[in-house]
């Protein structure tokens, strides 16, 4: 695949400096986008949070025109018209950081219900309010969970309150109110920042002995939208696919 590095457009794999942080530590941030054959859905709200990140880290950055470099990349790989997931990824190893543009295909799966493993083993810092390079924990924890069979993962802090999954946020819902898990220690959002337009979410502490209370639960990434999740570990949810629809539209018909 074509990507753009260093102000250019390169087909060979790209150069890393094994000296710098970047390589040693997985110093740096990336965000994920979703091209829906026509736009590239709320690059603004992933932006936002991906030079936040840096500024907080106090890591020089050099910006350029994203969405036109994005569509020449979507011609090259002969994406442009098809659906593709965008990886933006700054590493730390420069005085001032360029990024790292990347496309790929990918196949949405609209009426999908997940399920969800329990993670065993716990992952609690300030950085996991951030989109870090340094990705190795979830990436584990995702891949054991595939292995298990499970699509995915539901992270806990160690008092066991849930934090998010692996790759997105998680809600849940009874009596007719959707609650989201209050933390420090998880991700922003922006798909449930666009969920919070449509629809009344209540942030709480929600701790693991408390999961079978709900009757329903959702998984939100800006790749899928809102989807419903029917199995977290041993608790089981009924498939509500109303407050998915409006928010899934949002999200990914831009």
């Amino acid at each position: 695949m074509i990507h753009y590095s260093n102000g250019k457009l390169r087909s060979k794999a790209l150069a890393v400096n094994p000296t710098a942080p970047g390589f040693r530590y997985g110093t740096g941030f990336f965000e994920t986008i979703y091209y829906n054959g026509n736009n590239l859905c709320h690059l603004d709200l992933h932006l936002d949070r991906l030079f936040h990140s840096l500024r907080a880290h106090d890591i020089a950055y050099d910006t350029i025109d994203f969405e036109r470099v994005v569509n020449i990349l979507l011609d090259r790989n002969e994406l442009s018209g098809s659906t593709a997931r965008v990886n933006i990824v700054y590493s730390a190893g420069t005085p001032r950081s360029h990024p790292v543009v990347l496309v790929a295909p990918f196949e949405p799966r609209p009426y999908k219900a997940y399920r969800l493993c329990l993670c065993e083993e716990r992952h609690v810092s300030h950085l996991n309010a951030h989109k870090t390079n340094s990705y190795m924990f979830f990436h584990l924890a995702h891949k054991q969970a595939n292995a298990a069979g499970f699509d995915d993962s539901a992270l806990f802090d160690f008092d066991n309150n849930l934090l998010e999954a692996t790759t997105g946020a998680i809600l849940f819902k009874k009596n007719g109110s959707l609650y989201e898990p209050q933390s420090d220690f998880k991700l922003p959002s922006t798909t449930l920042a666009q969920a919070k337009t449509i629809h009344d979410i209540t942030t709480r502490p929600i701790n693991r002995d408390e999961l079978g209370e709900f009757r329903h639960a959702y998984l939100l990434n800006s790749l899928i939208g809102m989807r419903p999740i029917v199995g977290i570990g041993e608790y089981a949810f009924a498939p509500d696919e109303g407050p998915c629809e409006p928010v899934t539209s949002l999200v990914l018909g831009c």
